[in-house]
């Protein structure tokens, strides 16, 4: 059996009125229709913004790239951050 969870939304008292009527049966159905949209429309954000993400790390990288930033840098920055944070903070 799938986990449910319930949550509050905001419709008109029409609705609210007619949903309350209805049998068991169509309000699960109705149910799961609000539920695949409800997938669709998170899921599609979801991958936008994903997309935009990496649209900006690559458009990030090749401005490294342009700026001669290597990965090999980029892996020395790293390691050199390491290595001064964790001496200060072993002085704390």
């Amino acid at each position: 059996m799938i986990n449910l969870e319930e949550i509050t939304i905001k419709i008109s008292p029409e609705l609210a009125q007619i949903y309350r009527q209805a049998s068991t049966e169509t309000q699960a159905q109705i149910q799961s229709k609000i539920t695949a949209l409800l997938e669709s429309q998170i899921m599609s954000y979801h991958q936008e913004k994903l997309k935009k993400f990496r649209e900006t790390m690559d458009k990030c990288s090749e401005e490294a790239q342009a700026n001669g930033l290597t990965p090999e840098i980029l892996k020395s920055f790293s390691r050199n951050s390491y290595y001064y944070s964790s001496r200060i903070f072993n002085k704390l």
